[in-house]
């Protein structure tokens, strides 16, 4: 690396050909398609494996529950292999391999960024907040880098402006929104890694400053020279690979929203603003949901007239049919005097779409919060009916007098295989009852260290704290940066209603939500006929979400994945997801996901699993089957 780093500059050399350190970013199943590959070309080698491979591969063995039964060699089998072909990949001496194999592209444009000394540098532009973004202090580090991907960036704007005689944004500021997004994606893949480096920077006495924040300055600034933050790359390969990929998908994301915002511009107006003036594009608020499908996630824009407008890269037929169900209840509920459910206005594209903002705001009377409650055990009612679940506190929004639902991709919620084992008949009862919805308040996660919490749709209140300590980062920018454990207080979603900016005991309406419950139940019920023929038969082919694992456990595995110990060599990210193995003896069943699982972990994404109504089948984020899996 010291040779390559000598010759940062020189155009005719090709660094990329002479590294081969690129192949610790690679997983498990990328080096045995590799192994496969060179066994194709030279034949097979006799299996001679170094004491330190037999030694991973044994730590390997004894991770749970691979030190029981054959969970072992099923792990393997997912991915075609045996033990002498894990003990082969294991071993070091395989890069001795790689003289026949080009190396990746996310490798050779990483290598061209920091080795480019000719390209036009850039500046940004961001607002004062913006700049205070606590990840805002590590974007000079990978400064070459950021460099091509928002000259990308750039050019697919250019195009746009060619495209379209009119653009719902501003060229010359857009940039800069979408940009201010890059340190909250790149700050959790990257800190860890970074505050490591400057902990043993600062014993070793390479830091200067008399103060801790200089001395915090003063690394960043070493990391700023491109051979610096080349040679720790190379150190950190993982980390190196996930960089580049990440800011790869973002500028795919990022073009793809505002090209569609373009092509559907002149629906949106003509649905959403009727002849009134929007103003300019001023913020672009991202990751209002988790990220899937190469980092795509739900996204609120706001225009400078204060329109807004929520844009969901997924199909919203089902929105649309929900929509029409509120619609045809409202008709039939009137005849019994029964508050009508407020719809939303939605665009459906098929694979993305576009929907109406719902502004949180108080009642301001206490029949309007009756009203409110008695429209809630409306939908419970519905909910219940429809086999949904997943309706916390987050996917519900109290806009005066009416609740409405936000997300709604957990409806026609799938039952498990008859095969599953039956092990929690508390948790089975629960699950075919009304609770299973996620409306009606209940504590989750509590146990002897912890009281719970209460993040149910109805529920939730100020000051709950999270039930386990989560990563806090103390001190930061300073030499001393560090992450400690906390509980913290959880947000206060926007799902319960106020009178007049006052609280409301939810107690004190129980009885507007029986009385809602029990007038929809009814009029489900009496309608069931028509439900089942007309309005349930135009769900059967929308995509509906399922859930095998709490979010919550991906969201937790993901971020651990990060720490600087697992960045260097993929098979030790590769064995942390192998926890998605943890329990399978209790639940079987989830053998059958692990591989869409970790695939899109290892992507940075929330693992996404989908299906139909009418289907018995398990999709994955990749459009992949897993038959008759409910």
């Amino acid at each position: 690396m010291q040779e390559m780093a000598s010759k940062i500059g020189d155009h005719d050399s090709q660094p990329w050909q002479r590294a081969s350190w690129w192949y610790r970013a690679a997983p498990l199943t990328e080096r045995f398609d590799l192994k496969q590959k060179n066994t194709e070309s030279h034949g097979s080698h006799t299996l001679h494996s170094s004491d330190r491979a037999k030694q991973r591969l044994q730590h390997w063995k004894e991770q749970s529950p691979f030190d029981n039964g054959d969970y072992f060699a099923r792990r393997l089998a997912i991915d075609f292999l045996t033990e002498d072909d894990l003990l082969t990949l294991l071993d070091e001496s395989m890069e001795a391999m790689l003289a026949d194999n080009a190396p990746p592209t996310w490798f050779v444009e990483l290598l061209t960024a920091f080795t480019d000394q000719d390209a036009i540098d850039f500046s940004w532009s961001l607002s004062e907040a913006d700049q205070e973004a606590r990840g805002m202090a590590f974007l000079n580090t990978f400064r070459p880098l950021l460099r091509r991907k928002l000259a990308r960036l750039r050019a697919g704007i250019q195009e746009l402006t060619q495209q379209y005689t009119s653009l719902p944004f501003d060229p010359q500021t857009i940039i800069s929104l979408l940009f201010a997004h890059i340190p909250a994606i790149i700050f959790p893949r990257l800190s860890k890694t970074i505050v490591l480096e400057m902990h043993v920077a600062r014993v070793q006495g390479r830091l200067k400053g008399e103060t801790p924040e200089e001395r915090f300055q003063s690394f960043l600034q070493q990391l700023s020279q491109p051979e610096k933050m080349l040679s720790l790359l190379e150190e950190y390969a993982v980390l190196a690979r996930q960089l580049v990929e990440t800011l790869d998908c973002w500028v795919n994301c990022e073009l793809e929203l505002l090209e569609r915002l373009c092509a559907d511009w002149e629906q949106i107006q003509s649905l959403f603003l009727r002849d009134s003036n929007p103003g300019v594009l001023i913020e672009i608020q991202q990751g209002a949901g988790d990220s899937h499908r190469g980092g795509h996630s739900v996204t609120i824009l706001t225009w400078s007239s204060g329109f807004r407008l929520v844009y969901k890269p997924r199909a919203m037929t089902l929105d649309i049919h929900f929509q029409e169900l509120l619609t045809w209840l409202n008709a039939q509920g009137h005849k019994n005097k029964q508050p009508a459910f407020r719809t939303l206005t939605i665009i459906d594209k098929q694979t993305y779409g576009w929907s109406e903002f719902v502004l949180a705001c108080d009642c301001t009377s206490r029949e309007e919060v009756e009203r409110f409650y008695q429209r809630q055990g409306g939908y419970l009612a519905l909910l219940y009916a429809l086999e949904a679940t997943d309706f916390h506190d987050e996917n519900l929004i109290a806009s005066g007098e009416h609740p409405i639902l936000v997300d709604l991709e957990a409806l026609f919620q799938p039952r498990l295989s008859q095969d599953a084992p039956q092990t929690n008949p508390a948790g089975e009862a629960i699950g075919h009852s009304v609770l299973r919805v996620g409306l009606l308040p209940h504590r989750i996660w509590s146990s002897d260290q912890a009281e719970g919490v209460d993040i149910s749709g109805l529920g939730g209140f100020a000051g709950q704290l999270t039930p386990a300590p989560v990563p806090i980062w103390k001190e930061t920018g300073t030499d001393q940066m560090r992450i400690m454990r906390e509980r913290v207080a959880l947000p206060l979603a926007n799902n319960q209603p106020k009178l007049n900016g006052q609280e409301i005991n939810i107690l004190e309406y129980s009885d507007s939500i029986v009385t809602g419950f029990a007038a929809t139940y009814r009029l489900l019920m009496q309608l069931r006929h028509a439900l089942l023929t007309e309005i349930v038969p135009r769900f059967t082919q929308d995509e509906v979400r399922c859930l095998p694992r709490p979010t919550r456990a991906y969201g937790m595995l993901l971020a651990e994945s990060f720490h600087p110990n697992l960045m260097r060599d993929a098979l030790d990210r590769d064995r942390l997801f192998d926890r998605l193995w943890v329990g399978i003896e209790q639940e079987p069943y989830l053998t059958r996901i692990i591989a869409a699982e970790r695939a899109d972990l290892l992507a940075g994404d929330i693992p996404l699993f989908t299906t139909h109504p009418d289907s018995r089948a398990l999709l994955t984020s990749r459009g992949e089957t897993i038959a008759d899996f409910f």
